[in-house]
């Protein structure tokens, strides 16, 4: 039977060793990183669990990164967009048309909403199916970090 990961994957993350968290699956615990951030945060509480518990699994270690970094870059673009709705909302106020930055930073929350949903089930069935998925712009940076 062949490997499911590419050649340059490392041999510590196969999918068919355990946690050593709640003895669970490699993939498993790897894919409730992402998808239990839908339940609370609980991703959040559990990647950082896996990330202190695990020592030789890099597979699980780098998905619970990766799935910080994505929460963290989560939560930073929503401060943004917060920030840049109320400067918009002071500026259209002078025009009595704060109503339209409303409606504009509430199209553009539901629109990185959807991105962001995305993110994290494909996060999710990318770690679950075994492999090593890079998210775009901070993959790289959950890789460097597993790696050092």
């Amino acid at each position: 039977m062949s490997s499911p990961y590419p050649e340059s994957g490392p041999p510590s993350g196969a999918p068919g060793g355990k946690t050593s968290f709640m003895n669970l699956d490699s993939n498993v615990g790897a894919m409730l990183c992402y998808i239990l951030n839908f339940v609370c945060c609980l991703g959040l509480v559990l990647s950082i669990i896996l990330l202190v518990t695990e020592k030789e699994n890099r597979f699980v270690k780098f998905h619970a990164v990766q799935s910080l970094f994505l929460a963290a870059l989560q939560i930073a673009v929503g401060i943004v967009i917060g920030i840049l709705g109320l400067i918009l909302s002071l500026a259209l106020n002078a025009f009595d048309m704060s109503w339209l930055a409303w409606i504009l930073i509430l199209g553009l929350r539901f629109i990185l909403l959807l991105i962001f949903l995305a993110l994290w089930i494909m996060g999710g069935i990318k770690a679950y199916g075994g492999q090593w998925y890079k998210l775009p712009i901070i993959g790289e940076f959950a890789w460097k970090t597993v790696n050092k």
